[in-house]
């Protein structure tokens, strides 16, 4: 099973490091899965009661899961550093860190927070070799510093160091709470789910270990089952304590969204605002549901009820503008674009440079070349400037390549992918690699080039084979090339993976 372009062991692992799913920046006009990855960034998933002291240890850490959860990760990475002044050789920390620092695309910082993570985790384990959740966070480390064969063997290390606690302690739950993730991890399925009935039978009144459960399962791909744990775990969250209870509905149709079981998605995400009506987020979340259900003027209702209940948020505006492009309502798209632009500060170049690239695209759509052309100047100019306070941060790089694109400047793109695919150090799961190859090669076949387009869209389809945009390319590639029958079936793969211009 593949969850916005992950394999489902990749998922898990997110959700296991991050507590909710992987987040990306917002960028409409993407495929159906990587829409839904960017929806659910802004998404409050599992949050945990913050009632930690201002400066401790554990109120930066909540803090920083907090806004992590909200969409701004930029501001989470700062709550973790300030979580390090304190306790500057905590791994958990480094690990959290490190995985926001990969999702906002600064790559060769996150690799060095994962190695003196990984540093800190050998200390531990050689004054204590049975450290189980220390094998288990070395194992995650090098799974993300995509040393595979190191990472499986640090989880045999960790499966067995759970399994000693067991056989001390058959009732010690927490130790198979953690083989069940271990086994997870070295996708043993069958024995992992067998774990979790244990660790429910052993905590059969806890909701939170039969919500663990329901997360797991719906990873695993049994959905039916894990929808049965969400409901045992909703039907143990006391009755009076609604805003657990709407999060429990969020995060069951956020794991039926994600098996694209839309409907299902539907009934829990109004189940939680029925609860909860005055969250804008899960607004936004029915909104795309919708979307997906092809229910488009209540999916536009639904953007604007966000809207009332936060009207600042740019990325609810963005959204309402890609929707209402996909509708050819372009004047309307048009003015919620300027809506979004309006409300970006001046200091935040990113989003600024992200929404001028959007709203440049709307322009090329109602054939105004020229406004669009404008735009996709303004979007560079910003991608620069942001380039230049934060010169480590790939993602910028690949969207500075795509507004080079944009503008035709396309031997220029093609030298910004080569220099990503040059620096990256190949992070798992290869999110800036796949997505420099397709860039790669969209440059290549604008400039004529089809071999080199081909090999750059096969390279990007070996790393990600799920990416409906690699598959296009290929196929484009190939049709330049007079391979007629092989081009129709790359495009028509695409289109199955959900395809959109």
């Amino acid at each position: 099973m593949i969850i916005f372009g992950l394999k489902k062991e990749e998922w898990v692992n997110v959700k296991e490091e991050t507590g909710s799913l992987a987040a990306l920046s917002g960028r409409p006009n993407f495929g159906a899965a990587a829409r839904l990855a960017l929806a659910l960034a802004a998404l409050a998933i599992l949050c945990a009661p913050s009632g930690a002291q201002e400066n401790t240890t554990d109120y930066w850490m909540e803090k920083a899961q907090e806004l992590y959860q909200n969409g701004s990760i930029d501001e989470a990475i700062s709550a973790y550093d300030e979580a390090l002044n304190i306790d500057p050789e905590n791994e958990t920390i480094l690990i959290r860190k490190a995985f926001d620092l990969m999702v906002v695309g600064k790559v060769n910082e996150s690799a060095e927070t994962y190695e003196k993570a990984l540093t800190l985790l050998d200390e531990d384990l050689e004054e204590d070799p049975g450290d189980a959740e220390a094998w288990q966070n070395k194992a995650l480390v090098l799974r993300r510093l995509n040393r595979p064969e190191e990472a499986a063997q640090a989880y045999e290390e960790a499966l067995g160091a759970f399994d000693q606690r067991i056989e001390t302690d058959p009732k010690d739950a927490d130790a198979w709470m953690g083989r069940a993730n271990v086994l997870l991890n070295l996708g043993r399925w069958d024995e992992a789910s067998e774990a979790y009935d244990w660790v429910t039978e052993l905590k059969p009144q806890d909701y939170n270990v039969w919500w663990r459960k329901a997360e797991v399962i719906s990873a695993i791909g049994d959905m039916n089952e894990s929808v049965e744990a969400y409901d045992k775990a909703i039907s143990l969250i006391p009755a009076n304590d609604t805003a657990e209870l709407a999060l429990a509905y969020a995060a069951k149709s956020e794991d039926l969204a994600a098996a694209e079981r839309w409907e299902d998605a539907l009934e829990a995400v109004d189940k939680s605002l029925e609860l909860n009506p005055k969250s804008g987020t899960w607004w936004h979340f029915k909104a795309f549901i919708l979307t997906e259900l092809e229910r488009k003027e209540e999916a536009l209702a639904a953007f604007d009820e966000a809207i009332r209940q936060n009207p600042e948020d740019v990325g609810s505006w963005q959204w309402k503008a890609s929707l209402l492009v996909e509708m050819k309502r372009y004047d309307e798209s048009l003015e919620a674009y300027d809506e979004a632009l309006q409300l970006i500060p001046e200091s935040d170049a990113e989003t600024l440079a992200q929404t001028w690239l959007s709203k440049g695209t709307a322009l090329n759509k109602t054939g105004k070349q020229e406004e669009a052309t404008e735009a996709f100047a303004r979007s560079l100019a910003f991608y620069e400037e942001a380039i230049m306070e934060d010169p480590g941060d790939i993602s910028l790089l690949q969207m500075r390549g795509r507004a080079l694109y944009e503008l035709g400047r396309y031997d220029e793109a093609l030298e910004v992918y080569d220099q990503i695919l040059e620096s990256s150090p190949g992070v798992e799961p290869h999110w800036v690699d796949t997505s420099a190859l397709v860039g790669r090669g969209d440059a290549l076949l604008a400039l004529g080039r089809n071999e080199e387009a081909l090999d750059a869209y096969n390279r990007a389809i070996d790393l990600g084979p799920h990416d409906s945009t690699a598959w296009h390319g290929r196929g484009e590639a190939q049709r330049g090339l007079g391979q007629v029958y092989n081009a129709t079936m790359s495009l028509l793969v695409a289109d199955k993976l959900g395809y959109e211009e």
